[in-house]
């Protein structure tokens, strides 16, 4: 009963997260601000938030590989490890997408394109965000599930 409310809390905060950001997305903005912006510091700023993407889903690995290791006579069942085994691929996957965008922006700047809002740069790092999500959302079901049992 408690992972089926996991389940549903986590589905009604992303369909609110998701509402509120096309809100924000909708509001008008003053188009002679973005004339004026650095394309260095907007470079710095991709690369900023790519490596604590990395560093999160990095620590996520650590963590999942610490919780499946720290009772060696624990044996797990394979319901009790689709989330984990889930987990771990969303975040190697977001990982790649991590690596795919920094690439990405390197050839943005590069070749001097003047702005990393084209697509090239901004597909890789939207899946790079939201397989991170993904590995986050069923870590925290295995972590759930595996903190509620008794040893």
């Amino acid at each position: 009963m408690a992972r089926l409310g996991f389940y549903l809390v986590s589905i009604l905060m992303a369909v609110a997260v998701w509402r509120f950001t096309n809100y924000m997305n909708a509001r008008p903005y003053d188009p002679a601000s973005l004339n004026q912006a650095d394309p260095g510091r907007a470079v710095d700023a991709y690369e900023n938030i790519n490596n604590l993407l990395i560093t999160l889903g990095t620590g996520i690995l650590g963590a999942m590989g610490f919780l499946l290791t720290n009772k060696p006579n624990r044996q797990y069942r394979f319901q009790d490890l689709w989330p984990a085994s889930l987990s771990v691929v969303c975040v190697g996957v977001s990982l790649y997408f991590g690596y795919v965008s920094f690439v990405n922006v390197e050839f943005v700047v590069g070749n001097s394109i003047g702005t990393i809002q084209v697509e090239l740069a901004q597909w890789p790092q939207k899946a790079h965000f939201l397989t991170l999500l993904a590995g986050v959302f069923f870590f925290a079901d295995f972590v759930m599930q595996d903190l509620g049992k008794a040893d």
